[in-house]
């Protein structure tokens, strides 16, 4: 004999919840996903019904349904994921923000510097660069060359500042 039916309820706020969920593309396609499944079972579709539909391992539905009646909308997400935690912080993001709002040139190993001062955290600077990357910047190739060549008399007089340029404010200021 096989497993008796199984619906669960689903209240009218929490449909809202998930219908609202289910078409925000901001939220995570897993989400969305779940979102539209529990939204089908409210209507009347067996778990059968949702795995034949979604080609899905009847038990994944069942796993699915289980997730929502013990932890609710807020169960549609995924855990943390396992392994390392990421070393930058949400304190350690703002300030880099904050820093990246600033109106001068900035590296990722003169960002990398900034963090390991401010917060005492060593952080490499390809490991800077992707998340960075994660938050949703990009960058370009920094040119340290004028667009035509300076007169040597110029340049040897303004030596001392273009070097402080290469290096940047960061480093200029905290020597």
């Amino acid at each position: 004999m096989g497993r008796p039916a199984r619906q669960i309820e689903i209240s009218e706020a929490a449909d809202q919840q998930l219908h609202a969920l289910e078409f925000n593309v901001h939220v995570h396609p897993k989400v969305r996903f779940r979102a539209t499944l529990l939204r089908l079972h409210r209507a009347g579709w067996t778990v059968a019904q949702l795995a034949q539909h979604f080609e899905r391992n009847p038990q994944a539905v069942h796993n699915d349904l289980t997730r929502f009646e013990q932890h609710g909308v807020a169960g549609l997400a995924d855990g943390q994921a396992p392994g390392k935690p990421l070393l930058v912080t949400p304190q350690m993001e703002q300030f880099l923000r904050e820093k990246l709002r600033e109106d001068r040139f900035w590296t990722a190993a003169l960002l990398c510097q900034a963090v390991a001062e401010q917060f005492h955290v060593r952080v490499s600077p390809r490991t800077m660069t992707q998340h960075l990357h994660r938050l949703g910047y990009t960058w370009k190739r920094a040119r340290y060359s004028p667009a035509k060549t300076l007169e040597p008399a110029v340049q040897h007089e303004h030596a001392a500042s273009i070097e402080t340029l290469k290096r940047g404010h960061w480093t200029a200021n905290s020597a």
